[in-house]
């Protein structure tokens, strides 16, 4: 399923509250900011039935999330360990971040940040 909405099927603020939650860095191989683009990529796909919930989302670079594309996490991980990437405590983390209850204050003072206010 292609994202045909983009980037507007999530307000800005909240999307830059699951950046800070996630400490401004890809989920999966750490890659911050000033590293690479970040997006957010469902846990659960879209088309595996994953939803918008904030629970599902994660901060992703761009190469991890074009990766990974509709895997399920388990088919995905099995991928990148044929990679060899060693992917001990990867789900750990991420349990860890979805975790963390969302500060939208973070994400409309970043927003806020963004626009020069």
């Amino acid at each position: 399923m292609s994202n045909a909405h983009g980037s507007k099927w999530i307000r800005p603020a909240k999307r830059l509250a699951i950046y800070a939650r996630d400490g401004f860095a890809c989920a999966y191989c750490g890659a911050g900011a000033e590293d690479s683009v970040l997006t957010l990529d469902h846990l659960v796909p879209r088309e595996l039935g994953g939803t918008h919930e904030v629970r599902n989302l994660v901060t992703a670079c761009v190469s991890c999330n074009s990766s990974r594309r509709d895997l399920s996490m388990r088919s995905w991980l099995v991928v990148l360990r044929d990679r060899g990437v060693d992917t001990t405590g990867m789900a750990r983390r991420i349990r860890t971040l979805t975790a963390r209850a969302l500060d939208m204050r973070a994400g409309h003072a970043a927003l806020a940040a963004r626009r020069g206010r």
